[in-house]
């Protein structure tokens, strides 16, 4: 079951900066879109994303990782009407403070509230912090979900995702597990990125189902075609 059991959140869709949004009716399913702020374009997709008609449906703009991140590069974004950010490559509570202060800078020197930004962690998907001895708890009142991505961690541990033998990398299995109990730790939700290759209906409601089942609260998705899978599923009417 999620971390909240009486709780199954909508899901995340990244979306590159060549994607057309989803129709509105599939918007109103998703928690919120992402757009990867590192990449040629994101800006231009992240005013067309900010004019989307359903407004229950968050943005967020991916960043980081926080050793290359600075106050200039934030300011952009806020004034783009995003709700949150979601740092890439997370190693830690320290790589979160940083970028807590940082947005506080940005905030201030935007004329936002100060915290009105929201913070979400990609974690566990580098070594440091599935090694890190560091809670996550308290290290800002932004934090407010962290996504795990089996991909990018048996990609940084130089593994496939799933070994020829059909079996789940050692570290992989690790890493999924420390996404989940630093989440619960920290009271916060967590979220299950879906491998990009997960293009068939039976495949993303069994990837759906064993994400709540192993204590996480939704996924996140890497594509419209992954959303418009799970609307076929019918998982997609659930959560918030």
């Amino acid at each position: 079951m999620p971390i909240n059991p009486k709780e199954t959140m909508k899901p995340l869709l990244y979306l590159t900066s060549a994607e057309p949004l989803p129709a509105p009716d599939r918007l109103s399913a998703i928690r919120a879109i992402v757009v990867d702020a590192t990449n040629a374009g994101a800006m231009q997709m992240l005013s067309a994303a900010a004019e989307k008609p359903d407004r229950s449906c968050g943005l967020f703009a991916r960043i980081g990782p926080a050793e290359d991140l600075n106050e200039a590069d934030l300011g952009p974004l806020l004034s783009s009407r995003i709700e949150g950010v979601v740092l890439a490559g997370c190693r830690g509570p320290a790589d979160i403070q940083k970028t807590d202060v940082m947005l506080k800078v940005a905030e201030a020197a935007a004329g936002l509230e100060q915290g009105k930004t929201a913070l979400l962690a990609e974690y566990a998907s580098v070594p440091a912090s599935v090694l890190s001895p560091h809670p996550l708890a308290g290290a800002s009142p932004r934090l407010s979900a962290l996504i795990f991505d089996a991909s990018a961690l048996a990609e940084a541990c130089g593994l496939q995702r799933v070994t020829e033998t059909g079996d789940v990398p050692a570290v992989v299995r690790l890493g999924r597990a420390t996404a989940i109990l630093r989440a619960r730790e920290a009271a916060i939700t967590a979220y299950e990125m879906f491998p990009a290759d997960a293009l068939d209906e039976w495949v993303v409601r069994r990837l759906w189902t064993n994400s709540l089942e192993n204590g996480f609260s939704g996924a996140a998705l890497r594509s419209a075609q992954q959303i418009e899978l799970l609307a076929a599923a019918g998982v997609l009417a659930a959560g918030r």
